[in-house]
């Protein structure tokens, strides 16, 4: 996980897999933007839910790599990165038995279709666990 989503490279930290964790170091990260966590339930499990964006106006270009790096599940490259400034995302962090879930919806661009969003929203809504 990047402590700086635009300079990453050689900087890239292991979170351990608590929920908590993931929250707060994403939600931390320089050069971004998060709403309070709010706490939900997805059918048996606790979580919380929350949107991420870049902050301000960012050049993405000037980023390592050219990538805006959000999460990484490797330590030498990032797996998840914004390529735009327009991007913003859904996060649900989820404690399953002391495992993270992590589900996440995207809008790449405000020109994206509506009615394709809020298909991607209900599809994302409908997500639950049981146990």
């Amino acid at each position: 996980m990047p402590t700086d989503s635009c300079a990453w490279l050689d900087a890239l930290v292991e979170v351990g897999p608590s929920p908590d964790v993931f929250v707060d170091a994403i939600t931390a990260q320089t050069s971004t933007a998060s709403t309070p966590p709010v706490r939900v339930m997805l059918g048996g499990y606790s979580g919380v839910e929350f949107d991420h964006a870049v902050k301000g106006d960012v050049d993405i270009t000037a980023c390592d790599r050219g990538k805006f790096c959000i999460h990484s599940s490797l330590s030498h490259e990032c797996t998840r990165w914004y390529s735009s400034a327009a991007e913003r995302e859904t996060y649900r962090v989820v404690d399953m038995n002391g495992q993270r879930g992590v589900l996440w919806v995207v809008q790449f661009h405000e020109s994206i279709n509506p009615d394709l969003t809020r298909e991607a929203r209900a599809v994302f809504d409908s997500i639950v666990f049981s146990k």
